[in-house]
């Protein structure tokens, strides 16, 4: 059974500027639908709703129906508006987002797998046109205003790329941060931002002159007063913008180390009493002066997808941990208010992980579990129609529930359903932080490809199995506990995760690091070893709090920062 969602969104507005107030929440209290600390931006023009190429996403509207890219199978796929799919192409396993061009019916579509972006001719049949060849693990792409240039996020080689949209040649690059995700470019073509899950920034990038990158930090609060650790943004997969000057980025607020005047919960994760990690909305506003920003904490659990209505000034968060849709009204103006919620959940979990803006207003929502579509028409309440299966997914029956489980926020898993396994290990990767732990740091190690052949698991080596270290992290987390069943099935998922893709790297370079890796005078390899590098043994370190530490794999290790067992190396 849920917990009931606040009816009232709590709206306080500063005078002046926009100081972050306190918000405090125990954790036996339900989130607020929407309370804004700070002042609101507003001010902004009344504008159309956003194109939809100038945004990367799951989804877009295409006239009467959706075009999709699901990321479980791979598939794009056109639907028809009952949600039945009319058509359907294969573009690459674990794809990206998409950008959608209606003037000349072209999708562009990140192959996340086959380092391509595939530029696909959407009539009544899906035609791959051309492929874009983009550097390592293509994911966000939006278009220029005027449709002539495609730019592209790329997570492992963490560059934003731009093509010519016509002749597919590359008209610049520049460096991001580590864990890029959603794109978005301003109506005026001005400016481009760049979300990410574990730098806690999003990045400004001059589309006019230079192309460089600015780091604009999303603001974060200490969760009470006298709490020993800061409080960091995390988990940001999206961004899009309203109107030329106003931006939204939704991200999480996760506080690892809680100690407030000596005391600690120990045995739990960041040893305080208020939920560690709360979801949170950063409103932008580009002046001259700089950049404004006020915060809001919201209900929707991993708020992975956001649509905006720009006829009516709407916007709509959509949260993947609990199955929610959220309305805020006047979203652009000093009045932004909660409207109602929608619960998506109406055929099972739905995991939105898409929003879209239909030509009647309804919102398209890609329900990323069930690989459906649900159309929300919001009144005075919400009301959601759910459309049929469109594909199947690639993952057996139970590696499918444990990918339900990862993500959903549930009293099971966590205290109060305040977290959920994908809180800290967003897109099966890292959050980057050292959570208190037993009194001690430990940082949050990366899933993908390093579960199998790799136990015993725990950073002191103190769990043997896989499901033995899940049943123990379900009792940090405060969780009532998973059953055996869902417990197997939760780690049948996540050893099916694939290894992050490598960024790209000199060849010559490689070599002669692996020479050195294997050589007897450094010894690497004597406890790196194997098709996992790990000899799987427990050491003890001079440098290191714990008693013993635990040989961690290095796949993915070009993913995993920072390093050593409590985070203190920033690089490798």
């Amino acid at each position: 059974m849920r917990r009931p969602i606040l009816a009232a969104g709590l709206l306080t507005a500063a005078v002046s500027t926009p100081a972050l107030a306190k918000v405090v929440m125990p954790m036996d209290v339900a989130p607020p639908t929407f309370q804004l600390a700070g002042r609101p931006l507003g001010g902004a023009k009344p504008a159309a709703t956003t194109a939809p190429y100038l945004t990367s996403s799951r989804i877009a509207a295409v006239g009467d129906g959706a075009l999709v890219i699901d990321a479980d199978s791979g598939n794009l796929m056109l639907t028809d508006k009952t949600g039945k799919a009319v058509a359907q192409l294969a573009i690459g396993g674990n794809a990206g987002l998409l950008a959608y061009d209606p003037v000349g019916k072209l999708a562009f579509v990140a192959d996340r797998a086959g380092n391509r972006v595939a530029v696909v001719e959407v009539g009544d049949a899906l035609t791959v046109k051309r492929s874009l060849p983009t550097p390592s693990e293509p994911y966000g792409v939006a278009l220029s205003p005027d449709r002539t240039t495609v730019m592209v996020t790329t997570i492992a080689d963490r560059t934003l790329v731009a093509f010519d949209a016509a002749t597919g040649k590359e008209r610049w690059r520049t460096a991001l941060g580590r864990e890029p995700r959603g794109l978005a470019v301003s109506p005026d073509g001005t400016r481009a931002l760049v979300a990410y899950l574990a730098t806690g920034t999003v990045d400004q990038i001059d589309l006019v002159e230079t192309h460089a990158a600015e780091h604009v930090a999303l603001a974060t609060q200490t969760s009470h007063p006298g709490a020993a650790g800061a409080s960091f943004a995390r988990g940001s997969f999206s961004v899009l913008f309203m109107g030329e000057h106003q931006a939204v980025v939704p991200f999480q607020r996760e506080t690892p180390v809680q100690i407030s005047d000596g005391a600690e919960r120990s045995g739990s994760y960041g040893g305080g009493f208020d939920p560690p990690v709360t979801h949170q909305l950063a409103f932008l506003g580009f002046e001259r002066a700089g950049t404004r920003q006020t915060v809001a904490q919201i209900a929707q659990h991993q708020p992975r997808a956001m649509a905006w209505d720009g006829a009516h000034d709407a916007l709509y968060v959509a949260g993947m941990g609990n199955d929610t849709l959220l309305q805020l009204k006047n979203a652009s103006q000093m009045s932004i208010a909660a409207g109602p919620t929608a619960m998506l959940d109406t055929k099972g979990a739905c995991g939105p992980d898409g929003l879209a803006v239909a030509s009647d207003g309804k919102v398209l929502v890609w329900c990323s579990f069930t690989r459906s579509i649900a159309r929300v028409e919001f009144g005075s309440a919400a009301k959601v129609e759910a459309g049929p299966s469109l594909v199947a997914s690639t993952l057996s029956a139970k590696q499918h529930d444990g990918l339900v489980l990862f993500h959903q926020a549930s009293k099971q898993v966590s205290q109060n359903g305040a977290m959920a396994c994908a809180s800290c290990h967003p897109d099966g990767r890292a959050d980057g932080l050292s959570w208190r732990i037993d009194k001690h740091e430990l940082q949050t190690p990366l899933l993908d490809g390093r579960l199998v052949g790799t136990h015993p698991f725990k950073w002191d080596g103190g769990d043997p199995t896989l499901r033995d270290s899940l049943s123990s992290t379900m009792k940090r987390l405060g969780g009532m506990g998973l059953s055996p069943t869902q417990t197997d099935a939760l780690a049948s998922y996540l050893e099916a995760l694939p290894a992050p893709k490598a960024p790209t790297r000199d060849v010559a370079m490689v070599s002669r690091g692996k020479q050195l890796f294997d050589s007897a005078e450094l010894g690497c390899a004597s406890c790196h070893d194997g098709k996992a590098y790990t000899d799987r043994e427990k050491h003890k370190l001079a440098s290191v709090t714990l008693p013993e530490a635990d040989t961690p794999s290095l796949i993915g290790l070009a993913a995993s920062a920072p390093y050593f067992h409590d985070g203190s190396a920033v690089t490798i």
